[in-house]
């Protein structure tokens, strides 16, 4: 109950901010953008916690590390704006919070090993690991809910 109270506190400071709760309406890995970035985060947090790490820093670098909308983003070329889109959320951050060294490292670093950007703290890794277990999971569970789907419209016909 005091972790869920902890992690609430920290993310109340975002959702208060128009431009974050429009991550709602984005669609992202067939989920929207606001429950993958929760996701993420809540998974960021109790493992930075276990592990003793700076969990406050984790957990908002996490809340930040995908932090754009479309206005934002010129989709001409995925690939560029697969790559591009960790400096975009870092603008975003910039521009609506005050951020330290370490969720900067989050931010910029989550997407690696697909792109450069090694992580240089404890916590960057955590995220960066985190977004890829979760991102895996959405697109499984994404995948298996329209296979299911699929084989059910077999199924009726």
């Amino acid at each position: 109950m005091k972790n869920k109270k902890i992690y609430y506190n920290l993310y109340s400071e975002f959702y208060n901010v128009n431009k974050y709760r429009e991550l709602k309406t984005m669609t992202h890995h067939g989920t929207n953008r606001l429950d993958h970035i929760n996701r993420v985060s809540k998974l960021s947090f109790h493992v930075s916690k276990l592990l003793k790490l700076d969990y406050v820093s984790c957990t908002r670098g996490a809340l930040l590390h995908d932090f754009f909308t479309t206005d934002d983003v010129n989709r001409k070329e995925y690939k560029e704006f697969l790559k591009n889109h960790p400096r975009i959320a870092l603008n975003n951050s910039k521009k609506y919070f005050n951020i330290n060294e370490i969720e900067e490292d989050v931010i910029l670093s989550h997407m690696y090993p697909v792109f450069k950007g090694r992580p240089k703290h404890k916590e960057a890794k955590v995220v960066c690991i985190a977004d890829k277990v979760i991102s895996v999971y959405e697109f499984f569970r994404y995948q298996l809910k329209l296979s299911a789907n699929i084989f059910i419209l077999f199924l009726i016909r």
